[in-house]
């Protein structure tokens, strides 16, 4: 939609990457702000990233923002705040896009500086490859849906997850959970089964299990079955925990996992469910909400 003007605060790897994205449908010159691009000469690697693009460089955030439709923010961490409360500045513009790692409690924040429900609580989920058009993006905001179209129009892989800011950033971070824990998991595990020379056998293994069934399945077996056993659970991860320490093998992992299945037995899960699994792990999570606060966390500490 060449009518439409794309701002990008952030001109890092992602920045670059959603630049070239947007030139290739069609949209330019996209307008671009970052200290560095600020600097002369620019540094190597701003110009390599510059290569072959169509932009127009704007020295500050509230212009970019005021000549823009939509702008996507895609800084650090440690820089999204101070941006989001400039870009506020500009008044009544486009769509603010904030698809920056931020807490929802962060981005519920931002959101009241701007004007007209322009901010927009967005997240991406995975990595930002060259080719962004197979990138997962969340929308959560009261015009989550006018971004959603906007960023359909262009080929951008788009899904409104609620009307209420800090939803997007919240699916990140529960998603961060599991995909970061998962690799720590694979690290330990890794470690200890080439100390025993069995890394193809584990990993054929694990295979095989993760193969057998969907995530779905996967999770109402974990969890379901998490109720009954959780107490011999953590007496084995307890036994993992001693022989990695033994062989001087971080065991972070299995320590953790230990304390988990723990508090849960004794938070009284398997006594609730008298030894039988529900059908449907929402049970499980639902009585260990109602006991976290009070034994759960306590008993992981």
């Amino acid at each position: 939609m060449p009518d439409v003007h794309w701002g990008i605060i952030g001109f890092g790897e992602a920045g670059a990457n959603f630049c070239r994205h947007l030139n290739n449908r069609g949209s330019g010159p996209i307008f671009i702000t970052d200290p560095l691009l600020n600097q002369a000469p620019a540094p190597d690697h701003i110009r390599r990233r510059l290569d072959g693009l169509v932009v127009e460089k704007v020295p500050d955030i509230p212009t970019l923002v005021a000549r823009c439709d939509v702008v996507l923010s895609l800084v650090t961490p440690g820089a999204a705040s101070a941006v989001a409360a400039n870009a506020a500045t500009s008044g009544p513009h486009g769509l603010f896009i904030d698809f920056n790692s931020a807490s929802p409690t962060v981005k519920r924040k931002l959101e009241k500086l701007f004007p007209e429900d322009r901010y927009v609580d967005g997240s991406i989920l995975g990595s930002v490859s060259t080719d962004v058009s197979g990138t997962a993006l969340a929308l959560a905001g009261r015009r989550a849906e006018q971004a959603q179209a906007r960023l359909h129009a262009v080929d951008l892989k788009a899904e409104v997850v609620g009307p209420d800011v800090g939803a997007a950033s919240a699916l990140k971070i529960c998603r961060s959970i599991f995909m970061k824990g998962i690799e720590c998991l694979f690290i330990e595990t890794l470690l200890a089964t080439e100390e025993f020379k069995i890394t193809d056998y584990v990993v054929r293994s694990i295979q095989q299990t993760l193969d057998a069934s969907s995530v779905e399945q996967l999770i109402a077996m974990l969890v379901t079955t998490h109720s009954v056993h959780c107490h011999r659970r953590s007496q084995e991860m307890e036994g993992a925990a001693s022989m990695l320490k033994k062989m001087e093998i971080p065991n972070r992992m299995c320590r953790a996992a230990r304390d988990v299945l723990k508090a849960s037995y004794e938070a009284g899960l398997s006594d609730h469910f008298a030894g039988s699994p529900p059908g449907d792990p929402r049970e499980v999570i639902g009585y260990l909400r109602t006991v976290y606060g009070k034994h759960y966390e306590a008993a992981g500490e």
